[in-house]
């Protein structure tokens, strides 16, 4: 097995269409929020990190935990779940596969999360990847539910509320229609019709380990439906059978499970009314992609998430070019403090910064964070708890970033 990547730009890619703004998502004007899905009282909001190297394993958070939990967080995403004699067996990246795995495998790292001394960060999330996707959906998929069963009855354990379900396509391609093993002989439909009851399956599996079970998903059907008429091209999309998999959790999810659409799309949002454009696509624009039966079910347990995406926010090294490049280092502050309190804003309960390479708690990181990106952090949080407004608007600088940018862009194509 080769070292896992856990920062592939895939994961990015729809920032270069995105870092002009939301504006397939807008609604043209600002939308009066849904704070909570319908019947569901509001939860106290939450702010978890997660990232690649800059948060390690299990291990070395256990170690580092007292300095770790100085930061400005909720919880955190734990990864890198290694076997007890061979460290490049990990079960978040071998669970969604062939190959059965069992529980003595990882009693160590098991035996580590629980007896981290977590005292403020209560709100920790497992991994779980739909990796390495080498069966087919028509192929046997009792690994798959055996591995989902158990592991969800660790998270119960070891004092976590879920998993961050990160369901992008790392390795195997196993929402793409057109890399499913079966399509000379079977049809797009006869593949959604089979991803459903697999969906079905793993939901029931998991709660009935874990009837509490909170599943953050990074991505969701808000996702695929930025493409416009997603539903007529869903044979065509890299993604095309992932509402079919949610769809088949939705139908038998039962409180006091959760499903939360990360809204992992939100990394290249700017503006309030992005925020409000893209709780409304998940609230209601997503149902286009939800089969008319499901819709009510849908309305009441998919739960909307947000995220922010430290780098590209705040321009730090290697992301996608953005606006952020276009504003000064203080610009940056105010609109990484102003993305925090949107996304809190705007989210059901859970609200993720994902960030690479960076030094949150530590020294000698590759990418430095830049002095004050905590204190916009707390400051964010602060202003929101106490119901307070930002106090600033970006809205017209962000404008001019956008501006600028793509006069650039015209400049070097030679328009």
């Amino acid at each position: 097995m080769t070292k896992p990547v856990t920062t592939p730009a895939t994961r990015r890619d729809f920032l270069k269409t995105t870092a002009l703004g939301a504006a397939a998502l807008s609604s043209g004007g600002r939308w009066n929020l849904v704070k909570a899905a319908p019947n569901e009282p509001a939860k106290p909001k939450k702010l978890i990190a997660w990232g690649g190297i800059d948060w390690y394993s299990p291990e070395t958070v256990q170690i580092n935990i007292r300095k770790i939990e100085e930061l400005p967080f909720d919880g955190t995403v734990l990864q890198g779940f290694k076997s007890n004699s061979d460290p490049k067996v990990m079960f978040d990246w071998l669970c969604f596969g062939q190959q059965k795995l069992e529980r003595e495998q990882f009693t160590d790292i098991i035996a580590t999360i629980k007896n981290t001394d977590f005292q403020r960060f209560t709100n920790n999330l497992l991994r779980v990847n739909v990796t390495p996707g080498d069966a087919d959906w028509f192929d046997d998929f009792g690994p798959i539910l055996h591995n989902a069963a158990w592991w969800a009855q660790v998270t119960k354990e070891v004092g976590c509320p879920g998993w961050a379900f990160d369901i992008e396509d790392y390795k195997g391609t196993v929402f793409n229609y057109a890399k499913m093993k079966y399509k000379d002989t079977k049809s797009f439909e006869e593949y959604a019709e089979q991803v459903r009851k697999r969906g079905r399956e793993y939901m029931s599996a998991v709660q009935e380990a874990n009837p509490e079970i909170v599943l953050l998903a990074m991505l969701g059907h808000s996702y695929v439906n930025r493409t416009p008429q997603a539903r007529d091209k869903l044979p065509e999309l890299e993604y095309g059978l992932m509402p079919a998999f949610l769809d088949g959790m939705i139908e038998v999810v039962e409180r006091p499970a959760r499903i939360i659409d990360g809204h992992e799309q939100s990394y290249g949002y700017f503006t309030d009314e992005d925020f409000a454009a893209g709780l409304k696509s998940t609230r209601k624009g997503a149902l286009a992609l939800v089969p008319p039966e499901l819709h009510e079910k849908y309305q009441a347990h998919m739960e909307v998430g947000m995220a922010i995406y430290v780098n590209y926010t705040l321009h730090l090294e290697g992301v996608a070019r953005g606006p952020s490049e276009y504003l000064t280092p203080e610009e940056r502050l105010q609109l990484f403090e102003h993305n925090i309190y949107y996304a809190l804003d705007t989210t059901d309960e859970y609200a993720w910064c994902y960030g690479e390479r960076i030094g949150w708690w530590e020294e000698g990181h590759p990418v430095a964070l830049p002095k004050g990106a905590l204190e916009a952090i707390r400051s964010a949080r602060a202003k929101f708890d106490a119901g307070v407004p930002l106090g600033f608007d970006m809205t017209e600088r962000i404008a001019q970033a956008k501006a600028t940018m793509e006069a650039e862009r015209k400049k070097e194509a030679g328009e």
